[in-house]
């Protein structure tokens, strides 16, 4: 017999945690095994219908019955999803939910990156798209730094922005696959090795020296200008950096969104500072 009080806090459960995973705890902190608990009109209760309890996210245990076994995901998934969603969770030192549909994400990225960078067919030579390469430079570095700094989230999600670029793109060079396949080794070192072997390298990836960012493809030649009205920020838009303040002045002005806010008024006042913000008085 469980001895806990009759009153007890009721909440929903984030719906992030799979069925398996779920906990039940009292108000008083109790915490309660699935299989102690029904539920009826979509509340939760021991088994008595009695004493009712809410769902909680708890640290896998195995006396909570919540534990996620690595060797069933290893199976279904392969190591390197597990590995990669471990580290794509969040910040390393917060506690953060197990959930198979963010397990799902990260082997969906490995899928495709797979199937881009090792088909033979995606790559060309010559001269790699400037698109591309700028992005490629921009996450070796943030890769590099988000490693030093314990961030592999964001390193994670970064890689995958370049993968969707260079799928978008179509054909990349094959410098470009291998300076993938070096970034992403330390996350999926298996599926990194087996592109690398698909690129035409007898030797392992593990003794490749990691890639330099090269500083000119970091520059970014572009500015994302917030547009203001009275203010109050409304939208932005992206122009040269080197674009004469009279002509980023007329270019804000002649935006869709601008004309929208405008209503046909003329502005009072545009105050531009370049490569930071436009304002226009109304």
């Amino acid at each position: 017999m469980i001895d806990i009080e009759n009153e007890v806090k009721v909440s929903k459960s984030p719906n992030i945690i799979k069925p398996e995973e779920i906990v039940y705890e009292t108000k008083t902190g109790q915490k309660i095994t699935k299989d102690l608990v029904v539920e009826k009109d979509g509340k939760f209760f021991i088994l008595d219908f009695e004493n009712e309890v809410r769902q909680i996210v708890a640290k896998m245990s195995k006396s909570l019955k919540n534990v996620v076994n690595p060797d069933d995901v290893t199976k279904r998934y392969g190591a390197d999803s597990l590995r990669l969603y471990e580290m794509f969770l969040g910040p390393l030192e917060a506690t953060k939910p197990w959930a198979d549909s963010g397990v799902k994400g990260v082997f969906g990225f490995l899928t495709r990156s797979h199937r881009f960078f090792g088909s033979p067919e995606n790559y060309f030579e010559g001269e790699e798209d400037l698109e591309v390469l700028k992005l490629l430079h921009k996450t070796i570095q943030k890769v590099e730094n988000d490693i030093e700094n314990l961030r592999f989230n964001t390193g994670i999600s970064q890689m995958m922005i370049l993968n969707n670029l260079c799928m978008k793109k179509g054909k990349v060079t094959k410098t470009t696959g291998e300076t993938f396949a070096k970034v992403l080794a330390p996350y999926a070192p298996h599926l990194a090795e087996e592109i690398w072997q698909i690129l035409g390298h007898k030797q392992t990836l593990a003794y490749e020296k990691w890639p330099v960012a090269e500083a000119k493809y970091l520059e970014e030649d572009t500015f994302n200008y917030p547009v203001s009205f009275n203010g109050k920020k409304r939208f932005e838009i992206e122009l040269p950096k080197d674009m004469p303040a009279s002509e980023v002045e007329k270019s804000a002005l002649a935006h869709s969104d601008a004309q929208r806010w405008l209503n046909g008024q003329a502005p009072k006042k545009v105050i531009v500072v370049p490569n930071k913000i436009i304002n226009i008085v109304i």
